[in-house]
């Protein structure tokens, strides 16, 4: 059981998490209130993507850690209800694509209904299954929707995908869907490494004229950079790749960073997007229990995700 922990009592200043949180099935997320202020988190227990991407296995269980450390924290609001998918997305027999195709149905389908959905990995590859999710919801509503991605990562992921997806591929594939749709493809990444990126995928991302930013540049990004991808966007994916941290603060991922961010320092602009973002969409990857320390990254991950909540529900 995720959610659980400490209780200090029942009256709404006391409340944690997990004692507001509702586990429930698909069928059940789908007759909630449109009209309620909401989040629902759903899970994929996998890291098939980064066993095909030849990187360091754990990250299946990273959205068990994460919810253990979200479960004790405060409920400020009794209008902002939480939910919880109850059974996590399964890759059955490393079949990834069948468990990416059943995500983006179900990430369309909540996102119908008014939540905030947070898809907790797991493997980064889940940043394309949440992507179609949002596709095939905006699709519904506009013919040339208008999507920003907006990724905290160390890479690009835009590995070629000719001999199958992984958790390095997911933003081409991405481009390729947006150029057979005619689409726009708008692609941001904050946190960029020069040592952990070939030659060819800044190739790539310049030809696709992707816009990003190195890890070093976090702190003296303007918030202006952010209002111009929200602005011209009516939908936001932010997608968090755990691995774009620092190592003393981030040690439990697939791939650590030496020169890694601050997570102080992203925190302004991670808070920005969520406040400001037109219909927001987020997932969050990376995190390796196995190679973490007292849970260090899986708190710091909750903790940001807290933040984020926060500030899109304007909570503070």
């Amino acid at each position: 059981m995720e959610w659980n922990g400490r209780i200090d009592g029942e009256e709404l200043d006391v409340l944690r998490i997990h004692q507001v949180i509702k586990v429930m099935t698909l069928d059940e997320l789908l007759q909630t209130n449109l009209k309620e202020k909401k989040v629902c988190f759903i899970s994929f227990n996998s890291d098939e993507g980064i066993r095909r991407n030849a990187g360091r296995l754990g990250a299946k269980e990273g959205w068990i850690h994460v919810k253990n450390a979200l479960s004790g924290f405060p409920i400020f609001k009794e209008d902002l209800k939480f939910y919880d998918l109850k059974n996590p997305i399964e890759v059955i027999n490393h079949d990834l694509e069948t468990a990416h195709t059943k995500t983006s149905e179900i990430v369309a389908l909540l996102k119908k209904r008014n939540f905030l959905v947070i898809v907790l990995g797991g493997g980064h590859d889940i940043a394309f299954a949440n992507y179609c999710g949002i596709l095939d919801y905006a699709l519904e509503k506009d013919k040339n929707p208008k999507i920003g991605i907006i990724n905290f990562d160390a890479h690009f992921d835009m590995r070629d995908y000719s001999n199958g997806r992984n958790s390095g591929t997911m933003f081409l594939q991405i481009a390729d869907i947006c150029k057979n749709k005619n689409l726009n493809f708008d692609y941001n990444v904050f946190g960029i490494q020069k040592f952990s990126n070939t030659k060819r995928l800044f190739d790539r991302a310049e030809k696709l004229q992707v816009k990003y930013y190195f890890a070093e540049d976090i702190r003296t990004i303007p918030n202006d950079t952010l209002y111009s991808i929200l602005k011209k966007n009516d939908y936001i994916q932010l997608t968090l790749c755990t691995d774009v941290f620092h190592i003393t603060s981030a040690p439990g991922v697939s791939a650590p960073q030496t020169f890694g961010v601050n997570p102080r320092n992203a925190l302004p602009l991670l808070k920005t997007i969520a406040r400001y973002a037109k219909n927001l969409t987020i997932d969050v990857s990376e995190i390796n229990p196995k190679f973490d320390y007292d849970d260090r990254t899986s708190r710091l991950m909750a903790n940001i995700i807290y933040e984020l909540i926060l500030s899109h529900f304007d909570e503070f």
